[in-house]
């Protein structure tokens, strides 16, 4: 019984906020300025959004009044940029290098040689997958009109990719 009045008096509360906060775009005095019912024969002149300078419901920036630069770059040391793209996940434990290969240097550098052969077979497979969508993105551009010389950058970088994955391939060069 004691849940059901907590969310109950939770709703309520929520609620008495929505109904608080001010409606946007209109000024709180032409609210209260505003009758209660027009005649339908009389037209009213619209009300023009006009917000005042300063900080607005709990201290919001008002969208009319452009922020410093400083501001932004505050924000976004405090709350991350959301243009950014998503962070790698974390290594795995147990994904680094062993204390035995951190002693040894011909281990280490074994070690690293294996990394580097993964990161290598991860860019063969990607560029495997990406050609052949660059491919039908030439077919669609051509289709579709685009210039030459676009179509020629795009069929650049897909015999640069084709090139690369084919170096990949072969033998790694040894240290």
């Amino acid at each position: 019984m004691k849940a059901g009045a907590l969310i109950a008096a939770l709703v309520v509360a929520a609620g008495a906020a929505w109904l608080a906060l001010p409606q946007a775009g209109v000024p709180a005095a032409a609210l209260a300025e505003r009758p209660a019912a027009a005649p339908a024969t009389a037209q009213a002149p619209p009300v023009r959004a006009v917000q005042a300078a300063g900080a607005g419901w709990l201290g919001e920036v008002p969208r009319s009044a452009p922020s410093p630069a400083w501001e932004s770059m505050a924000d976004a040391r405090r709350h991350g940029d959301p243009h950014t793209p998503p962070l790698a996940p974390a290594a795995l434990p147990g994904s680094g290098p062993s204390a035995a290969q951190l002693a040894d240097p011909q281990a280490y550098r074994a070690y690293e040689a294996r990394q580097e052969a993964r990161v290598l077979a991860a860019f063969a497979s990607a560029a495997e997958l990406e050609v052949p969508r660059l491919q039908a993105d030439v077919e669609r551009a051509r289709a579709a009109g685009i210039s030459a010389a676009q179509i020629a950058r795009v069929e650049e970088k897909i015999r640069r990719l084709q090139q690369l994955r084919r170096e990949i391939a072969g033998p790694l060069p040894l240290r």
